[in-house]
């Protein structure tokens, strides 16, 4: 088989492309391809004005996912190379076990940032555009402890509760909890700050009729009170409403198979959740450490 000088000597410098599940520490001349599926600056530790990381989640074509870490020294070196939603070739990179309280992904490793390392634009239509890999609201329900990882899920919206405010820090915190419904049982989902007007916005504009079909994509288990329910991560977490993707067309069939009817009018929760159970959701932290 011919092969050119060029694809030689790409292969002699920056190694094979092999799959992100197969990514170990140790390997050289390694190469992946993937695209960025979420992205996000992690404030300085000690100066929340700087950044100190940037975060991404990358996916392959094979649908593995891993997260990698840009040091707050390299921002400068990466920041104006990389954008969410882009597919690029990665080499030269170090990868070492995940730590952390939270976790993006499943992969037992991460990706760490060098100086030499590569980013080279690529094209990708056959990677996924969101990387989702959905867990039943029967599974989150399930669950009697926090759970280490970051979870993706997609439901009916068939609840909301009155939007509140609170003051924290000196600073005012919104939260707003809806209730999320799929083929296996119902979970509520609560969003603080910022993803509170996120959510209203996006139902202000989508022209969908009926219940609006949620997407929750890198949020985290919480147990308050024994009840496992949900809650978004700071800066990490997504919220898709209706969005024209496979992983949601497959839940509008998958609710009609089970006879779960979305042409309903949106109710409201009423005031289940007692003042300091509401407490208990704002004095948690929302910022994750990777």
């Amino acid at each position: 088989m011919w092969v050119s000088p060029d694809s030689l000597w790409v292969f002699l410098v920056h190694g094979c492309v092999i799959h992100i599940v197969d990514l170990v520490p140790g390997k050289e001349r390694v190469r992946i391809k993937a695209r960025i599926v979420r992205l996000w600056k992690v404030p300085a530790f000690l100066n929340p004005n700087e950044s100190g990381s940037i975060e991404l989640v990358l996916v392959d074509y094979k649908g593995g996912k891993i997260h990698a870490s840009v040091r707050k020294q390299l921002i400068h070196v990466f920041e104006s190379r990389l954008e969410e939603g882009r597919v690029y070739e990665f080499s030269d990179f170090s990868v070492f076990p995940q730590s952390g309280s939270y976790r993006t992904t499943l992969h037992r490793y991460k990706i760490g940032f060098q100086l030499k390392t590569v980013v080279v634009a690529a094209e990708g239509d056959d990677i996924s555009q969101f990387g989702i890999k959905v867990t039943s609201l029967a599974e989150i329900v399930a669950r009697t402890d926090d759970y280490k990882y970051l979870v993706d899920v997609i439901g009916l919206m068939t609840g909301i509760s009155a939007e509140r405010e609170y003051v924290r820090d000196g600073k005012l915190t919104k939260m707003v909890v809806i209730e999320l419904t799929d083929d296996t049982g119902k979970c509520e989902c609560a969003l603080f700050g910022e993803y509170a007007d996120e959510l209203s916005k996006k139902m202000g504009k989508s022209a969908v009729s009926g219940l609006p079909i949620v997407v929750v994509q890198f949020a985290k288990v919480k147990i308050f009170r024994d009840k496992a329910s949900l809650q978004n991560v700071h800066n990490t977490t997504r919220i898709l409403i209706n969005p024209e993707i496979a992983e949601v067309e497959a839940f509008r069939n998958s609710i009609a198979v089970h006879g779960i009817d979305n042409d309903l009018s949106l109710s409201m929760i009423g005031d289940r959740l007692r003042p300091t159970f509401e407490e208990e959701f704002i004095h948690n932290i929302f910022y994750v450490t990777y």
